[in-house]
């Protein structure tokens, strides 16, 4: 096997891990999904597994770096690809629907978060270094998208992600409809 062949299988392997983890923390959360389980999803012994990461913690760090940058990517390509006469109504509305609606992804989302805010401080560092990213962006996004001197571009990003986070979970409780629509009708108008 060539060198390129291996390092291939490496990076394929590594991925295999880290699908089958996302996808088993989504079903069943940080704490009860084990090393184990992630072994036995992807067909490798816990051998094996530790070759590719030292510890359930490498797994999640892994899994949460990809799903923050997953979302940081697909929030600033949305921003930068805002026409300038895009109504700020429909710009937040596809904000909030893409983000909190996501099945999977708000699920994972959820259970990383958790985890952060309970139990892992390195991981509560990364979320929050990431916030401040997204709001950030969030911040540029609707500035140029409203400009309006008037507004506090600063407190409605932040109002933004706390809606973001809030729709998230009661998406995940499926209790009822989210009036999304309305919601970022009346936030657009928010000076």
């Amino acid at each position: 096997m060539s060198k390129e062949e291996t390092e291939s299988q490496l990076i394929s392997t590594r991925q295999s891990i880290l699908e089958a983890a996302s996808k088993l923390i989504a079903q069943k959360g940080v704490k009860n999904t084990s090393l184990a389980d992630i072994s036995k999803e992807v067909g490798i012994s816990k051998g094996t597994l530790y070759y590719y990461f030292s510890n359930k913690s490498d797994i999640i760090y892994d899994i949460a770096d990809i799903h923050l940058k997953k979302i940081t990517e697909e929030l600033l390509s949305w921003i930068n690809n805002i026409e300038h006469n895009f109504i700020a109504e429909e710009v937040l509305r596809v904000v909030f629907e893409r983000i909190s609606t996501a099945e999977t992804r708000g699920k994972l989302h959820l259970y990383l978060i958790n985890d952060a805010v309970t139990s892992n401080e390195p991981l509560n560092q990364r979320f929050r270094e990431k916030y401040k990213e997204w709001r950030i962006a969030l911040e540029n996004g609707l500035r140029k998208v409203l400009k309006d001197s008037s507004a506090d571009y600063r407190v409605l990003s932040y109002i933004i992600l706390a809606a973001i986070d809030g729709f998230t979970i009661q998406c995940r409780l499926g209790e009822e409809t989210i009036p999304i629509d309305g919601i970022a009708k009346i936030l657009s108008k928010v000076k």
